[in-house]
């Protein structure tokens, strides 16, 4: 230490100290959970800093793994989102062999691996995927990368909205790694400069990133048991403490009363008969009373309690009560009304799941393209489609019932020269849609013997002429005489 420093200390010391406590008083507190404070009206960016991101991976995976109904609100998202599978279409053969070729990968296995990511991606509000590409080929693999790992998502400087890069800790080294998101459609194009020469210098490689629960202007995701997770904690406590309390009610003991007994003698009483757990034994003389006292406190019941705080957790996530363990006053009607909530986030899940799937397949087909390995035109490559399972079984009672009636009224609406044959073979199409069976209107009208000629006579949707009424009753709806 030099003559100046320890001169400072001496003379200044305590001026220092002060001064430091006066400007940083989250500092002096001492609680580091403090230094991250901030004033709700504080201007600053939403992102949640790096130890927090942490500690929000750190929790919600505690939790899934050890929290029975945090296990069960994920598990129950999932299946309803994934579980039953998605499928795809493709009208060009050789696409829908990249496409198998990708799906079915060893590596990928999407068959099986989908529905862990998604589980993953509601577990934790983001995944990051890595691409890895074969050059001769374009071929296309998918890595993951654990979320605890992300130190950082770049968002374009001037448009929050794109998502440019992402860096993530290296296990092995103090490193880190930048990889450049692979960006949908022309996303691309529409970049700022600062965003463009950020990408350049990224060469670590291509991710896919996607995100839950979040909104533009914060790069990180949420994960769905995050705003629960306390009251998760305080629910699992509820439960343990009434567990506790049920055992020690369910306890007993041999009390044996020695009359004229002293001390010493119910002791020697008790010694000669002792047992360890429930049928323990107490001696003592008839001058010694004891009896057991609970607590009343005009405390509400156990069941009600419990389900207050079921419902405060299962509402954040439009769960009705009696899917966990609580009955309540609920009957076949009310039950199939509360669903509706519930599956509406489903659906809104499975179109996001959806947009995803057709992201990595725009990348694949792009990579192939690339690599020259796929020889089709753009138009003729990129025309596929994503199916999304349905969230439930479909209640073909209710369904057939009114496809029967609309048929019956669009017969009606034919005969009469409402409605001509041409939109009613589009209606049709949409009403058997409701069952589960696609049918392409093109297909029924371009085998009609004679439709070419009914077409040319007026068919369409503009307003009818008295000769497209006319035409529209000699050509009266298939299932009519």
């Amino acid at each position: 230490m030099s003559i100046k420093t320890y001169i400072a200390e001496k003379l200044f010391g305590a001026v220092i100290e002060q001064k430091v406590a006066e400007r940083l008083p989250a500092a002096s507190a001492g609680n580091a959970s403090d230094i991250q404070w901030r004033r709700l009206s504080g201007d600053s960016p939403r992102e949640l800093p790096v130890a927090t991101w942490q500690r929000q991976v750190e929790v919600c995976y505690w939790l899934w793994k050890t929290n029975p109904l945090a296990n069960w609100i994920i598990e129950t998202l999932t299946t309803f989102t994934a579980g039953k599978g998605f499928t795809y279409t493709a009208k060009n053969d050789e696409v829908k062999k990249l496409l198998d070729g990708f799906w079915f990968d060893p590596v990928n296995r999407l068959d099986i691996n989908l529905e862990q990511m998604v589980r993953e991606l509601f577990l934790f509000g983001v995944q990051c995927w890595p691409s890895f590409r074969g050059e001769q080929t374009g071929r296309v693999r998918l890595g993951m990368i654990d979320p605890a790992q992300i130190v950082e998502i770049y968002a374009d400087p001037q448009n929050a909205k794109i998502l440019i890069g992402v860096k993530v800790r290296n296990l092995h080294s103090a490193l880190t790694l930048t990889y450049r998101t692979i960006l949908p459609g022309e996303a691309e194009t529409v970049l700022s400069d600062d965003a463009r020469r950020l990408r350049e210098g990224w060469t670590d490689g291509e991710c896919l990133l996607h995100a839950i629960n979040r909104v533009s202007n914060d790069p990180y995701g949420t994960s769905d048991i995050f705003v629960l997770a306390d009251w998760l904690d305080e629910y699992e406590e509820f439960v343990y403490n009434y567990s506790n309390k049920a055992r020690k009610q369910n306890a007993y003991i041999w009390d044996v009363e020695i009359q004229g007994g002293d001390d010493a003698t119910c002791q020697k009483f008790a010694n000669d008969y002792a047992v360890k757990g429930d049928g323990e034994l107490r001696a003592h003389n008839e001058k010694v009373k004891w009896s057991a006292v609970a607590p009343s406190l005009q405390a509400i019941e156990l069941k009600e309690s419990a389900s207050v705080f079921r419902n405060h957790i299962l509402g954040n996530k439009s769960i009705p009560e009696h899917w966990y363990g609580g009955g309540g006053n609920v009957n076949r009607n009310t039950a199939s009304e509360s669903n509706e909530p519930f599956f509406a986030l489903v659906d809104s899940r499975q179109n996001l799941i959806k947009f995803i799937i057709e992201s990595i397949f725009t990348h694949v087909i792009q990579s192939a393209l690339d690599a020259r390995y796929l020889n089709v035109s753009e138009e003729e490559a990129f025309d596929f489609a994503v199916n999304k399972p349905e969230a439930t079984n479909r209640d073909l009672t209710k369904i057939s019932t009114a496809v029967r009636d609309i048929v019956t009224a669009m017969v009606t609406a034919a005969s009469q020269g409402w409605l001509d044959r041409e939109n009613a073979v589009k209606m049709f199409a949409f009403v058997i849609a409701l069952v589960g069976f696609e049918l392409d209107p093109e297909d029924v009208l371009d085998a009609e013997p004679g439709y070419e000629d009914y077409q040319d006579q007026g068919s369409g949707t503009g307003d009818q002429g008295p000769g497209k009424t006319e035409n529209a009753k000699k050509a009266p709806l298939a299932g009519r005489g």
